[in-house]
């Protein structure tokens, strides 16, 4: 079979699978069609394996036939694949994708079923290794991928191959798989062309960690109802319907009615607590900002008005059986007006989740740097001195400085000189290699320049000399060890300069927004709101204060 060999074809059609993610994979792989003795092909999902997290459906078939897939340049895909993989794409009847658990590599399997007879070995030799036979099984043959030797095209059937990482198609070929399960139960009780079924209870316990780590960045009235949604949905299901009046499909399965009628009560109050709050955020931004007139204050605030007459009013979602539908009609995707309003409602929510997301990597960081703090304990009885001094008291270094061995930068920390002060003209050089762990994702600060500050005071927070954790009397879990303080309060990583506390009242060190987060000398991070009593902060930050106080 002739095959073009332009090599600027071939890097577009490389760039483009690989920017289509699973999809391409799953394009690019498609087989050829051949003549050849039938061989009837096992019942559909028959390979699928019942744990699968996520199963996929494909009915090309079905698709090419919608009405809305017409300007689909079918004729110039068939073409592309003939001659650049050697098979035709309009022989393809259905792809069929499971996903297993999360690992290091990706697990993933394709099972491609063919309208006519295929064979792996018209693949292009210029993606594959040559066809080989399985050793105990003369009906198999297999190829690997040039480059990316892990995944695998396997055939046993002429009308169907399969495709996936080496261990997923080593369970999808073996004889003693335990097929179907509830996941591929939802994709095959669905008559969509494309339909995703997600099998949340798989990764429950995941998504729970993930949620307990970020839980002090949510608003407090969110929390409950977000943990409840994740202890209640069992499923997901996503489905494109087959005509252009019914649309989008998205359903969250559980496991009785009353347990459906519970989470839509909870999407409901999540996004009446969530407009109001994204109400409250506008009204302090039309506030602030000087620069709009006063007719665009009052258009944006009636536009506001809008958005929430639709969330209090709009049926989003119903209870049918044992499901919480998503209501995602194409008549409203296609009415601008409400395009708008979507979006009103979208914008605040995608910030509020990127928000999060920066206070979540900045938590991360703000780990490190504690657990760094205690192996420099571990390794030296006793934790470092928040300022570096030299024989006449003068002061040096920070104590960022003296931890680098411990944060995995023993390199860097031995160009340092420790005997000299921070901006001499040797150590200055060093100021921009700050590494990344004292960066803030949250806040832009100079280069060089980090906001991970001790905090220290009159009988408050670190001393300046080493110090054991036994002298911290007030409990390690009550006593904040560095803060995330706000971005013109940014210091020389270098320097031996952090947060003054008897200079500040109240909240006025945290960075803008909800409040900061700080870590503890047990080894804790925390987010403390700005609403946070006064005397308590105080109390958090002594040692050896005396005080009965918890972290709120």
């Amino acid at each position: 079979m002739a095959r073009s060999s332009n090599p600027c074809f071939r890097c577009s059609l490389a760039r483009w699978t690989s920017g289509l993610g699973l999809a391409g994979w799953v394009a690019a792989l498609c087989l050829a069609a051949v003549d050849g003795k039938a061989i009837e092909p096992p019942e559909r999902f028959g390979d699928i394996p019942s744990d699968s997290i996520a199963v996929a459906s494909i009915d090309l078939a079905a698709l090419r036939d919608k009405p809305e897939m017409k300007l689909v340049p079918w004729e110039i895909a068939d073409v592309a694949c003939r001659e650049q993989l050697g098979f035709s794409l309009s022989n393809v009847e259905s792809i069929d994708v499971t996903l297993g658990m999360p690992s290091p590599m990706p697990e993933f399997g394709c099972s491609i079923r063919f309208a006519n007879a295929a064979d792996i070995g018209d693949l292009s030799d210029e993606m594959a290794t040559p066809v080989e036979v399985a050793p105990k099984d003369e009906s198999l043959r297999f190829r690997d991928l040039l480059e990316y030797p892990m995944i695998r095209v396997a055939q046993r059937d002429e009308r169907r191959v399969l495709v996936g990482t080496q261990g997923t198609l080593r369970r999808m070929l073996s004889q003693r798989i335990q097929a179907g399960g509830p996941t591929v139960a939802l994709v095959q009780s669905s008559s969509a062309p494309i339909r995703l079924a997600f099998n949340f209870s798989k990764v429950r316990d995941l998504v729970s960690g993930f949620y307990e780590q970020s839980e002090p960045t949510i608003p407090e009235p969110m929390r409950e109802d977000i943990a409840n949604i994740i202890a209640l949905t069992e499923n997901v299901m996503i489905e494109v319907q087959r005509t252009s009046d019914e649309g989008l499909r998205i359903s969250f399965g559980t496991s009785s009615e009353p347990n459906a009628a519970e989470l839509m009560s909870c999407m409901d109050r999540l996004r009446a607590e969530g407009a109001k709050i994204a109400r409250e955020n506008l009204d302090v931004q039309l506030e602030l900002d000087e620069s709009l007139s006063d007719a665009m204050r009052e258009a944006i605030t009636s536009y506001s008005d809008r958005v929430q007459g639709f969330v209090e009013t709009e049926k989003l979602w119903s209870v049918e059986g044992d499901r919480v539908q998503l209501h995602m009609e194409n008549s409203i995707m296609a009415n601008y007006s409400t395009i708008g309003v979507l979006t009103g409602l979208l914008l605040p929510a995608v910030q509020a989740a990127r928000e999060a997301a920066r206070r979540t990597a900045s938590m991360n960081n703000m780990r490190q740097i504690v657990l760094s703090l205690f192996n420099y304990e571990s390794a030296n009885r006793k934790f470092p001195g928040r300022v570096v001094r030299n024989e006449n008291g003068e002061p040096l270094l920070s104590w960022r400085v003296m931890i680098l061995p411990y944060l995995e930068e023993n390199e860097l920390f031995h160009e340092f000189r420790l005997d000299e002060p921070w901006d001499s003209e040797h150590n200055i050089q060093l100021l921009d290699r700050m590494p990344a762990i004292f960066l803030d994702p949250r806040q832009e600060t100079p280069p060089g320049h980090t906001v991970f500050l001790a905090p220290y005071g009159e009988n408050s927070g670190w001393p300046d000399e080493s110090f054991r954790i036994s002298q911290i009397t007030d409990g390690t879990s009550n006593t904040i060890s560095v803060v995330e303080a706000a971005a013109h309060l940014a210091v020389p990583w270098t320097k031996p300069d952090d947060l003054d506390v008897d200079q500040f009242q109240g909240d006025s060190w945290m960075p803008e927004g909800l409040g900061a987060n700080v870590s503890m000398f047990d080894g804790s991070v925390r987010f403390l709101s700005r609403a946070i009593d006064f005397e308590v902060l105080r109390a958090l930050f002594t040692m050896q204060g005396g005080e009965a106080v918890n972290v709120p």
